[in-house]
């Protein structure tokens, strides 16, 4: 069975219409049109209920489509083990939250790259609960998030030690709403948390969805934020800025990488795994760095 045929249903299904797989696969509708096609004239049953609405998948389309993601699990792993072998060139695809990605990241992957320079790396970002999701369901290989993460269906190793502080305008941190994330931000439960712990549950709640934008509007005096100290000071101006501790317990959060239990890391995901082990060795940036 032709591999491009069940990733054509399978990227159908996961984005709800034609169209949208035509654009997720980088080819013109008919392309996947016709794909479809065949497979359902290979099984002599329909696959999609087509409507107004995108395509829904028929009752055998799900069976086939609960099939064909363990199917191709199976295919990318062998590829990637086989490329390993071969070279070290199999591709790591990584998850992590928008901040860790602008303040942690950049030194982790530069050493990373000087270790692997052939394997492909990427990047996805969002809010823990979302990239535990995308790891969940194979979709990135390893994600960096806040804890505690569910042993009971990932295993992690600890990445950063970030302490939380409160941004405001100069005219005071509970001046106006919590600048935030969407739901599923670690970062934006545990301001939540505080909150309500020191008697401000009412406060509003605006959610954004960039960590610069969210800066800019507290730079505006539109609100305040929560967010790890070392993101806030790598901003290139902070004169517009009053950053303040988040008292105890609510300041300290630990970054953790996760992965599956049943990934098998290759060579890069080793690489990385070293590198995040030589963290708290006292150096002054990157990886093995000290914490502030």
């Amino acid at each position: 069975m032709d591999v491009l045929l069940l990733r054509t249903m399978v990227s159908v299904a996961d984005h709800g219409s034609f169209s949208a797989a035509a654009v997720a696969m980088n080819c013109v509708q008919s392309n996947i049109t016709t794909r479809i096609r065949r497979l359902e004239s290979h099984f002599g049953q329909a696959l999609f209920e087509r409507g107004r609405g995108g395509a829904r998948l028929t009752a055998f389309g799900q069976s086939a489509y609960e099939r064909a993601v363990a199917l191709l699990a199976q295919f990318e792993a062998v590829e990637r083990d086989l490329m390993d072998v071969a070279g070290s060139a199999a591709p790591l695809r990584l998850g992590a939250m928008e901040t860790a990605a602008a303040a942690r990241l950049p030194a982790v992957l530069k050493k990373l790259r000087a270790r692997c320079p052939k394997a492909p790396i990427s990047l996805q970002t969002g809010p823990t609960a979302r990239l535990l999701g995308l790891l969940w369901d194979r979709k990135v290989d390893a994600a960096f998030v806040a804890a505690p993460v569910d042993a009971d269906r990932f295993t992690s190793v600890p990445a950063f030690q970030e302490r939380l502080v409160v941004v405001s305008g100069v005219s005071g941190r509970l001046q106006g709403p919590l600048l935030a994330f969407t739901q599923g931000c670690s970062y934006r439960a545990r301001a939540e948390t505080w909150l309500r712990e020191t008697g401000h549950s009412d406060t509003e709640v605006v959610e954004m969805g960039s960590f610069d934008g969210i800066l800019g509007c507290v730079e505006a005096g539109m609100g305040f934020a929560v967010a790890p100290e070392r993101a806030v000071r790598r901003r290139p101006v902070q004169s517009a800025l009053k950053i303040e501790a988040l008292p105890s317990p609510f300041a300290e959060i630990e970054t953790r990488l996760a992965m599956r239990h049943d990934y098998q890391p290759i060579t890069a995901a080793k690489a990385l795994l070293e590198i995040l082990a030589g963290y708290g060795t006292g150096c002054e940036d990157g990886a093995g760095e000290g914490e502030n």
